[in-house]
């Protein structure tokens, strides 16, 4: 995999992620597309499985660094690892699920990029619940933070679907391996 192009692609999606919140927020609940996950299921579901792992716990570790947690009190906190370990639990969602969907069709980045979005918000919910248990300093409100998950989940779909032409026009760019191994063919 040419990771040139996916930086150059995780660049624009990290742009995109940072700059539209304002512009495309559903409401005052924090309700907003994401453009990390499409990216990351399109990489799952082409790449090799360890290099789609590594891809998300990358995003994952690059999101939990420039989009802090929002409190209960508004203040912004920094916590990396949640996003991480989300977007892995996505990519392995993918993953499991390659040899189910037709890969270059643009609704199977969207139906995949809506259940990826719900993993990790589910996982980001919990660990991040998990936090409040044992650090009570930071109040963080877990049922706010999931309904608007699962809106963002939704609200997602029509990024990827936006993404999805193209994310499919430069697969050849990021130079995937073909996904039919020649297991009777002959090795020069």
């Amino acid at each position: 995999m040419n990771v040139i192009v996916l930086c150059l692609a995780a660049w624009v999606g990290f742009g995109l992620e940072t700059a539209l919140p304002p512009v495309l927020d559903a409401g005052s609940g924090g309700i907003h597309p994401s453009f990390i996950i499409p990216l990351l299921v399109f990489v799952a579901l082409h790449a090799e499985a360890r290099v789609a792992i590594w891809t998300a716990v990358a995003l994952g570790l690059m999101t939990d660094l420039l989009i802090p947690a929002i409190t209960q009190n508004a203040t912004a906190v920094v916590v990396p690892g949640p996003h991480a370990l989300g977007y892995l639990l996505a990519a392995q969602l993918v993953i499991a699920s390659r040899g189910m969907v037709i890969r270059h069709n643009p609704l199977t980045l969207v139906v995949l990029s809506v259940l990826a979005s719900l993993a990790a918000s589910i996982s980001v919910v919990a660990i991040l619940g998990i936090r409040t248990l044992v650090d009570d300093s930071v109040a963080w409100g877990g049922a706010s933070a999931l309904a608007s998950g699962f809106w963002s989940a939704l609200y997602t779909s029509l990024s990827a679907l936006v993404l999805s032409f193209p994310l499919f026009a430069a697969a050849p760019l990021f130079g995937f391996p073909h996904p039919q191994t020649q297991r009777f063919s002959r090795r020069d």
